[in-house]
């Protein structure tokens, strides 16, 4: 059985958006809107949405992903990003772009990982005892999302995955089940687009490194003027070119935009020329 997916447009870019954990495909469908002219596939990842009763582990999802998304851009966010680099280390040749929204290769350190599994097992057990609803009402509480703000509709659609599939999740995809993929960034021979929150010190710092890593690295951020809204993106670590303008063209400025709607982030000033 195959992953969920829907498509809207039908412009020459196409892109392959992958979720964070709770949500849905539905969930980046407002930053798809205004990307313009592109063609765009949503995933519900597994166990996620109408992909409920699909689980797969990461490298099981990675295969899958690959087949989805080949020949596009493929978009992930948190857990989504962490699938979209097990597609594009799995399936070097498959994708044509990568862009990964607050993402890691993940731990390195076995006992740091064996700990973060046995959180996760926590966290599982903590949704099966209270149930999604009030779970989710949990998780947004959380500091690291105290400045987003949450619709109805969006946390109705998280609320509709059962705590049977978020707790088998993160079991199968959560981070401590993901193996190190730092040692393979090396080999990554797409365009690479490494974005994260500005106030998020831990991602910045990860995508800082993995920038080091990712073959040949230009950092660069998207300047607050080339904007058309204060409230822009945040830092963008850019291996080639994505779309494939550099990051401060409008187009590259309007998927900026367009990702920012949908997951709050703010603008920080210019670290790199």
């Amino acid at each position: 059985m195959s992953l969920f997916t829907s498509t809207t447009g039908d412009g020459s870019r196409e892109f392959c958006f992958v979720h964070g954990f709770t949500q849905t495909g539905k969930s980046w469908v407002a930053a798809a809107q205004a990307m313009g002219d592109s063609t765009n596939t949503f995933v519900d990842a597994p166990d996620h949405g109408e992909s409920q009763g699909i689980s797969l582990s990461l490298q099981e999802t990675g295969d899958e992903l690959a087949d989805i998304a080949f020949g596009k851009v493929l978009v992930g966010y948190s857990m989504g990003a962490r699938m979209s680099l097990h597609a594009v280390i799995q399936h070097p040749y498959a994708m044509t772009g990568l862009v990964l929204v607050s993402g890691t290769p993940g731990i390195e350190d076995d006992s740091e990982r064996a700990a973060r599994v046995q959180a996760d097992e926590v966290l599982a057990s903590r949704i099966e005892s209270i149930g999604t609803p009030e779970f989710i009402q949990e998780w947004i509480r959380h500091p690291l999302f105290a400045k987003s703000k949450f619709s109805n509709e969006e946390i109705q659609d998280r609320s509709r995955n059962t705590p049977a599939s978020l707790a088998t999740s993160l079991r199968k995809c959560g981070t401590g089940q993901q193996e190190s993929l730092w040692p393979q960034l090396q080999d990554i021979n797409i365009p690479v687009l490494l974005i994260c929150g500005s106030r998020d010190e831990k991602f910045t710092e990860i995508a800082k490194r993995m920038n080091q890593l990712i073959q040949p690295p230009a950092l660069r951020m998207v300047r607050k003027n080339q904007l058309t809204d204060s409230t822009a993106i945040q830092l963008a670590i850019i291996k080639k070119d994505i779309l494939p303008q550099p990051i401060d063209d409008p187009p590259i400025a309007k998927c900026s935009l367009a990702l920012q709607s949908v997951y709050n982030f703010v603008c920080i000033q210019h670290l790199h020329p």
